[in-house]
């Protein structure tokens, strides 16, 4: 069988603009696939379960479940296929890593001046709210440890029940720290919507740079999942970006010049 990112290549033109969106999203972010059932990859990237169903039988699937198994099977396949006897596996896997980490600054988005005004903004106000739902929520717990450990409290935004209005949890002189890999998820944007209407200092870790709501920063990293046929989380580079953060408060809080 054709491997399925060249079947959704081969077939993309005949697909209607919503089914391209999910092909767009799985090219991108291979391991929705692997993770979400078809509810959830509906709302994780905002199209119906009709358009999933309709997007799998134009690629020849009877639905959803037999596209996921044969996809979960290509991304196997693909990481075999980079082994044999003679190679290295845990060596090729750091190689991986070590370059996709080095694309933090050859393709990522960080901008040192609004690192450190986020650090400033943390230092000063001394109210961060931090926004990371469903794989995103460790991350967030993770910069609430950090901090602590800085003398520094937050408040963890992660279990929360969607709402058409969630600015009632914010003022204007929050810290908003938001974390989300693809930008798609509707809870998320939600609740930084929300944050966005009560003029709070928000600011957003992601790999989509196509995020066009008006924040203070968009921080934007590398998507581990880009030419890559490893199964890498995105999460980590996002917890390089926190140790990234959290060393510049550490200066600022130390009164040294950053």
């Amino acid at each position: 069988m054709l491997d399925i990112d060249t079947l959704i290549k081969l077939n993309y033109q005949k697909m209607t603009r919503q089914e391209r969106k999910v092909a767009d999203n799985l090219i991108k972010y291979p391991r929705f696939a692997l993770e979400k059932n078809i509810s959830n990859l509906a709302l994780s990237i905002n199209v119906s379960r009709n358009t999933i169903t309709r997007f799998c039988k134009a690629l020849g699937f009877s639905g959803y479940a037999e596209f996921k198994y044969e996809y979960i099977k290509c991304i196997n396949r693909n990481i075999r296929n980079k082994t044999s006897p003679s190679n290295n596996f845990i060596h090729e896997i750091i190689t991986t890593y070590k370059d996709k980490i080095g694309e933090i600054e050859t393709k990522g988005k960080l901008e040192n001046k609004d690192i450190k005004q986020l650090a400033k903004d943390i230092v000063q106000y001394k109210s961060l709210k931090i926004i990371g739902t469903g794989k995103s929520s460790p991350v967030a717990q993770q910069m609430k440890y950090s901090l602590q450990t800085l003398g520094i409290y937050a408040q963890i935004m992660d279990s929360i029940y969607y709402s058409n209005d969630f600015s009632y949890l914010f003022n204007k002189n929050d810290v908003v720290l938001v974390y989300t890999v693809s930008g798609h998820s509707i809870l998320t944007n939600a609740v930084m919507k929300g944050a966005i209407e009560k003029k709070a200092n928000v600011y957003t870790v992601t790999t989509n740079e196509n995020i066009e709501v008006p924040l203070k920063a968009l921080f934007v990293l590398p998507n581990v999942s880009v030419n890559n046929s490893f199964l890498f989380s995105n999460h980590t580079l996002f917890y390089i970006f926190n140790d990234i953060l959290c060393n510049y408060i550490d200066v600022l809080l130390n009164n040294e010049n950053l």
